[in-house]
């Protein structure tokens, strides 16, 4: 008798071909990861302090977008337009992150340098008495005027603003004032458009105009160095009565230089 062999195991199946013209589906994954972060990266990047958090999450933010945009480019994704928002998010939210960070460097500079600068009164001994100088003291500063005062704020910058004027811009009515800044301190000392605001005949305090023509830019300025600009506010609903033109020293400045119209 022969002995039988044993049946073959059963084959697995071959997995079903795709039909004719069938592609891989897209991968926007990408895109969209650039643009969920574009959206938190700007939302913590306006909250002072918080907004550090903001830093790493615009960054990677600007990273995916562009990776998206050129995968996109490329037939990978078809995305394009939600990796374009992500990335130009992610760039205005590390644009506001450079703002504050200035703002930080620029206000504890301007504290250091009053303490620095700041002094103790001086005595005289005569044997064994002393007595304290006396001199006269200082007048006060002067920190108000009409327009196109210059008016010197306490390290030594000599800041002055024009009349107010008012303009249409792509946001709607604005008002417009020339500014004028000269560095009479010995150390180089910043300038910049957040400096300002301008508070309206009801007291709102307005700042600058993100869609308006403003063009004082922001940097530092040299011992005796001057720059100018144009600086716009929102001014939507024209009130009657006084406007005044205010100079802080920067969103955390503590100057208070005022010009009223």
């Amino acid at each position: 008798m022969i002995p039988t062999q044993p049946p073959y195991p059963p084959q697995p199946p071959y997995p079903p071909q795709p039909p004719h013209g069938w592609a891989p589906q897209p991968r926007n994954g990408l895109g969209t990861a650039a643009l969920v972060l574009g959206i938190v990266g700007v939302l913590f990047s306006l909250i002072p302090i918080i907004g550090i958090i903001a830093w790493p999450l615009v960054i990677i933010g600007l990273v995916l977008g562009a990776l998206g945009i050129v995968r996109a480019q490329a037939g990978k994704a078809d995305n394009r337009g939600v990796a374009i928002s992500g990335t130009v998010l992610s760039a205005f939210g590390l644009v506001i992150c450079v703002l504050y960070t200035m703002a930080f460097a620029t206000a504890f500079s301007g504290g250091s340098s009053a303490t620095t600068s700041g002094g103790g009164s001086t005595t005289a001994s005569v044997g064994s008495v002393q007595r304290a100088d006396r001199t006269t003291p200082a007048p006060a500063p002067v920190t108000s005027g009409p327009p196109g005062t210059t008016l010197s704020t306490d390290d030594g910058m000599e800041v002055g603003a024009g009349p107010l004027r008012d303009k249409t811009a792509f946001v709607g009515a604005v008002k417009c004032t020339d500014v004028t800044y000269r560095n009479g301190s010995p150390s180089t000392e910043s300038f910049n458009i957040w400096d300002w605001k301008l508070q309206d005949p009801d007291g709102a305090i307005r700042r600058v105009s993100i869609g308006s023509n403003n063009d004082l830019s922001s940097g530092e300025l040299a011992p005796g160095g001057t720059v100018s600009g144009q600086v716009c506010f929102d001014a939507k609903e024209q009130q009657q009565g006084t406007w005044t033109v205010v100079y802080e020293g920067g969103l955390f400045g503590s100057e208070n230089l005022t010009w009223v119209n």
